[in-house]
């Protein structure tokens, strides 16, 4: 059941995603590099598409092979854009990109223990995370990509998407609406036969920055959904793992897909990509104006495109004030530590780090829309520059 806006490019995205089914290693050798690549020269707004800001002069990309292999672990969220990038990184520089697709929670853990290079994350540090990890150093949190979390569902015989209100999201996840064709949901839906199938939750089972986007989105929008999972209190009720009230859980956006997929009236949260990828239909969620918005490249583009975004880089989407915006929408993170001398065991593999990400919030970036990720938005480019850039080695610059 494959809608008929913003899916011409469906085909190619699945190609691409083929691949990516699961955790693993990214970026097998595609030709050999030699240990220093030479500079390129080009300009971001060139190779990083529409939505990326150009800057005042030409970008240099420079590529340190140091060992050939970085080592990363997070969100699976992102996993699909960080197979692509991995890829094509590997092609231009002879770096291999060996992420581990675990969950964000996974990923701030590997990333905080030092047994990572970076970690990925859908979620921002918490100031507990941050403290957590302070004998090692500061972190640098750096959004590199945004994508829609989209409530799925498996339910035969329908010809369009279902229309889901806040408070019907919510009632599903807390256990309250347990059929498809209750009321709540058909008042929303004329014309649409609805079975009385059972609904059945899938959630997940580990720390998960789509659990942190997708709570974060209920905490706001509905009360019973704080009185309930967060017992009043908002900040129980958002996060990377909360008490979920129904459901069964499973690792990963892989694993959730697969549930749903699995299950007769089954309903889950899962990010876009994994939902076109598996052919598993998906609702159109009423926004903050009363608008119902379909999960696409441009809704998510039009949630990310905020007035101003804080100097630490700390920012949510979700419930959105933009009147075409998605409003379950979410970020990724790349994290590492601002002094790589404390916790890398050469300046070669700091250097390759650092220009991973230069080049990866640059010409990186043409790899976000064709997989259904919104690229960097123009007004964040510059700060997402001087993340990069504040990274050291002993305090030194490891961009010139």
């Amino acid at each position: 059941m494959i809608r008929g806006s913003s899916r011409l490019g469906l085909v190619a995205a699945a190609v691409l995603l083929s691949a990516c089914s699961g955790g693993g290693t990214l970026g097998t050798p595609t030709s050999p590099a030699s240990t220093t690549t030479p500079t390129v020269a080009a300009s971001a707004s060139a190779l990083a598409g529409p939505s990326v800001g150009a800057t005042a002069a030409p970008i240099a990309y420079r590529c340190t092979k140091g060992d050939g292999q970085l080592n990363g672990a997070g969100s699976t969220f992102i996993f699909p854009l960080l197979s692509k990038m991995g890829e094509d990184y590997n092609t231009r520089c002879g770096v291999k990109l060996n992420y581990q697709s675990i969950g964000s929670g996974g990923g701030v853990k590997a990333w905080t223990e030092n047994t990572v290079d970076f970690g990925a994350s859908d979620a921002f540090l918490k100031d507990a995370e941050i403290q957590a990890a302070a004998a090692k150093g500061e972190p640098v949190e750096i959004p590199v990509t945004f994508g829609a979390v989209v409530v799925a569902y498996n339910l035969r015989g329908l010809a369009a998407p279902l229309k889901m209100t806040a408070g019907v999201i919510a009632g599903i996840f807390l256990g309250k609406i347990t059929k498809w064709n209750d009321a709540a949901i058909a008042t929303q839906n004329p014309g649409v036969t609805l079975l009385t199938t059972d609904i059945s939750v899938v959630h997940r089972s580990d720390g998960s920055g789509t659990t942190s986007i997708f709570t974060t989105y209920l905490t706001k929008v509905s009360p019973d959904w704080v009185t309930t999972v967060g017992a009043g209190d908002p900040t129980k009720s958002a996060g990377k793992t909360v008490e979920w009230p129904t459901g069964l859980g499973a690792s990963g956006n892989e694993g959730v897909t697969q549930g749903i997929n699995q299950t007769d009236g089954g309903v889950g949260y899962i990010e876009l990509a994994y939902a076109l990828k598996n052919n598993i239909p998906f609702a159109d969620v009423q926004n903050k104006g009363g608008a119902f918005i379909t999960p696409s490249l441009d809704s998510v583009k039009a949630a990310a495109d905020l007035p101003s975004y804080p100097a630490d880089l700390r920012f949510n989407l979700v419930n959105t004030d933009s009147p075409t915006g998605y409003p379950i929408a979410g970020t990724t993170w790349v994290i590492v530590y601002k002094d790589l001398s404390k916790v890398l065991k050469s300046e070669d593999r700091a250097k390759s780090l650092v220009d991973f990400l230069w080049w990866a919030i640059h010409e990186g970036q043409g790899d976000a829309a064709p997989l259904f990720y919104g690229s960097i938005a123009s007004g964040l480019l510059a700060q997402d520059e001087a993340a990069v850039k504040s990274i050291t080695w002993a305090g030194a610059p490891l961009l010139p």
